[in-house]
């Protein structure tokens, strides 16, 4: 199961990704700005510019084997863009009201922003990638990290740290509200 959550604060936007699959959960988002159109082409039509700038070589490279010369970065640039796309080089995600798009800045485990955007996902948050524990449950109730304790072992289970991936079970209640997740599934609306 896959959810994914979009809300947006001025011209900023998260979404918020949520994934249940035999028992592991994943919390993750992608945040970043809603750019208009326009500007969005010019920022892509900039990145080519300044990297062909810098990369004098790839003009004549690309040059060669498109059988083109290109007489300028902009003009390399400019044919980038054409071939593969007007937004080629910036990252842009979600759906497009023709004047607006979603251009991204981040993603991951971006705990500030999905904090900020989706308060009420806070208290799921220590149970992202559940089944990736390097601490027995002892060790963890200890503070025990392989940062602070490497290779340590536990006086109460003999469990080495560090030496496997552990399994915390979902509780319920989790469970229960990553399935209740309202936004899209798989891409389509839930």
């Amino acid at each position: 199961m896959k959810r994914e959550i979009t809300r947006t604060k001025g011209d900023r936007f998260c979404t918020l990704e949520v994934e249940l699959e035999d028992g592991r959960l994943s919390i993750c988002g992608t945040e970043g700005r809603i750019e208009r159109r326009a500007t969005a082409k010019r920022q892509a039509l900039d990145y080519w510019t300044s990297y062909f700038e810098e990369n004098p070589g790839e003009i004549i490279a690309m040059g060669q084997r498109f059988g083109r010369q290109f007489r300028t970065a902009k003009g390399a640039a400019r044919f980038v863009l054409e071939t593969d796309g007007e937004l080629h080089g910036i990252d842009v995600v979600g759906p497009s009201d023709g004047a607006t798009i979603r251009v991204v800045e981040s993603g991951g485990q971006i705990v500030e922003t999905l904090s900020e955007f989706f308060p009420e996902v806070v208290p799921f948050l220590p149970y992202h990638l559940n089944d990736l524990h390097a601490e027995c449950e002892h060790q963890e109730a200890r503070g025990e990290t392989y940062k602070t304790h490497p290779s340590a072992v536990c006086p109460d289970c003999g469990y080495k740290l560090g030496s496997a991936w552990l399994r915390r079970e979902l509780p319920v209640d989790v469970v229960a509200w990553a399935e209740g997740l309202p936004g899209t599934l798989a891409g389509k609306a839930a």
